[in-house]
């Protein structure tokens, strides 16, 4: 690929996928089957595509770059409803592959691309990965629509007797909720939580509102272990753990911290925490340039994050001789605000 080329690619790629979790952009140069080079590859931005053919007549190639989705997927199965308690979400379609995030028993996945047993998914947080079909069930879009209205359920950890058996569902996921007191699962069985609780989803949303993120998130998750790509509290990751306590007060944030740097408002860096307001993020980068943690204001200089340096989720001091303190205050790089105080 000369150099002119791949500037071009590079332009297009970042005016339109500029983000490889929040969009599909895999183009390389390739030969034809009638021996013709070509462009070859997959995509999710049908503008992106439009610039990529009218691009590479200039370069005397073709274009064989497939837009997601695609034909892999029928209509019948182009949506998918996670059916196991979790699924993880995966970076490549591969079972050693590096985990991405998970995705949760009743959540809806829309379905761009199989290979295999693999599909490739693009989650309700926008964050696009491969899982593998056995987590899933598939269906049109109907039949998604129609599980999602029903699905106003939100486990808070329980435990569900089924006809075959135990079903334990983690923090966060979802059911239908059935007038004679019962709960339909994702899978279909009807069952009862014996342990636990079902909630419906307004009255959890309005006690999650009514409560300091900080505090909602230890009420939860405390002493919940650190996980890479975690979203419950059997493993929970730092943005995992931002992306659901504001997820529970109606507020969809990205995946993962970088992401969530750049939602709601900037609020200036403060030498004592003065300026910050509770559930407030704070964004840490210890290299000085990406970020790679973030943290929840609680207020009198302490914060609530989700950190492998303490096993999992917890509450610190961010001033002060602490081990803590004196790791993370220098690296802090930067606050936002996500809701009105």
């Amino acid at each position: 690929m000369t150099d002119r080329l791949e500037r071009a690619l590079g332009d297009v790629a970042r005016r339109w996928v500029p983000d490889l979790r929040a969009g599909v952009w895999e183009v390389a140069r390739a030969t034809s089957r009638a021996g013709q080079p070509v462009l070859a590859g997959a995509t999710t931005s049908r503008d992106g595509l439009v610039a990529l053919r009218t691009m590479v007549v200039g370069h005397g190639l073709g274009c064989e770059v497939r837009l997601l989705p695609d034909e892999s997927v029928s209509a019948d199965e182009s949506w998918a409803v996670v059916t196991a308690a979790v699924a993880p979400l995966l970076s490549q379609p591969a079972l050693r592959a590096e985990p991405a995030t998970q995705a949760l028993h009743g959540e809806v996945l829309a379905v761009l691309e199989r290979r295999g047993a693999w599909l490739r998914v693009r989650a309700p947080d926008e964050y696009h990965a491969w899982v593998h079909f056995g987590y899933l069930a598939l269906g049109p879009a109907e039949w998604a629509d129609d599980w999602s209205s029903r699905a106003s359920g939100v486990s808070l950890g329980a435990d569900v007797r089924v006809e075959p058996g135990r079903c334990r569902l983690p923090f966060g996921a979802r059911v239908a909720l059935r007038g004679d007191g019962r709960v339909e699962l994702a899978d279909g069985w009807l069952g009862h939580v014996t342990s636990g609780a079902v909630r419906p989803e307004m009255e959890f949303g309005s006690e999650a509102r009514i409560t300091a993120p900080g505090a909602w998130a230890l009420r939860h998750f405390q002493g919940a272990p650190f996980l890479w790509g975690g979203r419950t509290t059997w493993g929970v990751d730092c943005s995992g753990l931002v992306q659901v306590t504001y997820a529970a007060r109606g507020i969809g944030l990205p995946r993962d911290s970088d992401q969530q740097a750049l939602a709601g408002q900037e609020v200036p860096l403060d030498p004592d925490g003065g300026g910050y307001a509770p559930g407030d993020l704070l964004f840490f980068a210890e290299d000085g340039k990406r970020i790679s943690h973030v943290a929840l204001w609680v207020g009198e200089g302490r914060v609530v994050h989700s950190s492998i340096s303490r096993g999992g989720v917890g509450e610190d001091q961010l001033f002060g001789d602490e081990d803590v303190a004196r790791r993370l205050l220098p690296a802090l790089v930067g606050v936002r605000r996500v809701y009105s105080t």
